[in-house]
């Protein structure tokens, strides 16, 4: 409710669900499929019991049941997604291992209910339900023993470093959600293609050949967006600008709530968009992840760190260097940061951000590093152990430093 006592306008995704379905394709849901799989790290889910808390399209589930899900459970609170869902499965010839059913993952009883599953999925919906804490608990009921519990949120991190470029905080952004919703069809369309031109076109102007550029840049990026995940390039703006209720979470709050209230491990981390997609086990669990964790390799941060301003600190990493250099872009190094041996913070982030904001942001650049800790405080004093995750073959083609 507002302060004068209305009900806050609710975005309709189910109905923009329905709409995206008609841009359906085969080669969305192989894109689909192949990311879902990469984010899981499997190759397939033969025998695995599959549940989608959010189902939206219905599109992930879908290629959970063809990359061979024993059982597959999709449900949704908006029954227009549960209908998306429900066309998506007579797509597939209304498989009976594939049940589709409307509830809401704020409900303890229903969670309860749904019995256990070995891989439980909820990508970009629990920041959506308006008690993102509490669906992230309950969303947690269903993990198996031995099984793994994927997440996407919406980052506050990445959206905060974007003040530092001009773009509205997360705060200015949820206000912006709530005009959006509010507001007529026409200045709906006008919130779209402003959204659009200001982060494609605006800042290349007024050098006409940068705009030209920009304007080919943005119908590429329209064309090729069903790589992300299958998905379209208007549905996600339109979800980006409507979806009301919205919250923001940070990844090291995110990891301690799992961790210390839900006796879940962090293993993976994937940051630096939008949303930040986690994927957590129960601690003590042992399942496919022992075999992708010993492939990877950790190494110490050497102490003592130089204080390089603000929250930031600088780690000397030399015999890292040639490895990082040698990606297609050393700023996107794969190195992980543990604090205490679990996942913490955003990687890749902006160095004025990890210097103004800290809270966990980090960068490995060449032969540094540069981090913060998840509370500010001095890693040199705080007593806890900082170590890097990195891929095994690193470690392997790591050359002893000169001198």
């Amino acid at each position: 409710m507002t302060p004068d006592g209305r009900e806050e306008a609710r975005f309709a995704f189910g109905k923009n669900w329905q709409a995206f379905l008609n841009t359906f394709s085969e080669e969305r849901l192989l894109q689909a499929q192949t990311r879902l799989l990469a984010l899981l790290r499997l190759d397939n889910l033969h025998g695995a019991s599959f549940l989608d808390v959010g189902s939206g399209s219905g599109l992930h589930s879908l290629a959970a049941h063809l990359s061979g899900a024993a059982r597959v459970i999709s449900f949704d609170y908006d029954r227009h997604s549960v209908e998306a869902t429900q066309s998506l499965r007579a797509y597939a010839g209304n498989p009976e291992t594939w049940v589709v059913m409307q509830g809401s993952v704020l409900d303890d009883a229903f969670m309860q209910s749904l019995g256990k599953a070995d891989i439980v999925y909820s990508w970009g919906v629990l920041h959506h339900t308006g008690n993102m804490r509490r669906a992230i608990r309950n969303a947690a009921i269903p993990v198996s023993d031995n099984g793994v519990l994927c997440l996407a949120l919406y980052s506050d991190t990445n959206y905060r470093d974007g003040i530092l470029f001009g773009h509205p905080s997360p705060e200015e952004w949820l206000q912006i959600k709530q005009i959006y919703n509010r507001s007529s069809l026409i200045k709906k369309r006008y919130m779209e293609y402003r959204y659009v031109f200001d982060h494609w076109v605006r800042p290349a102007l007024p050098h006409p050949i940068h705009t030209l550029w920009a304007c080919g840049n943005l119908r590429r990026t329209i064309r090729s967006y069903k790589s992300c995940r299958g998905m379209e390039f208007w549905t996600d703006i339109k979800d980006w600008l409507g979806g009301w209720p919205m919250e923001f979470i940070k990844e090291a709050e995110c990891i301690a709530l799992c961790r210390d209230e839900l006796g879940l491990e962090p293993v993976d981390l994937h940051t630096g968009e939008g949303n930040t997609e986690y994927l957590f086990r129960r601690k003590g669990a042992a399942n496919y992840w022992d075999a992708v964790l010993a492939e990877q390799a950790e190494i110490a941060l050497p102490q003592p760190y130089e204080h390089a301003g603000g929250f930031m600190w600088r780690a000397h990493l030399p015999k890292l260097s040639h490895v990082a250099s040698s990606s297609e872009d050393p700023r996107k190094s794969p190195a992980l940061l543990l604090e205490n041996n679990c996942l913490t913070g955003c990687r890749n982030s902006p160095h004025e951000a990890i210097r103004r904001f800290g809270e966990g942001r980090y960068s490995h650049w060449g032969e540094d590093f540069f981090f913060s800790t998840p509370d500010n405080t001095s890693p040199n004093e705080n007593g806890r152990r900082y170590s890097l995750r990195v891929p095994g073959d690193w470690t392997r083609e790591m050359q002893p430093c000169a001198g």
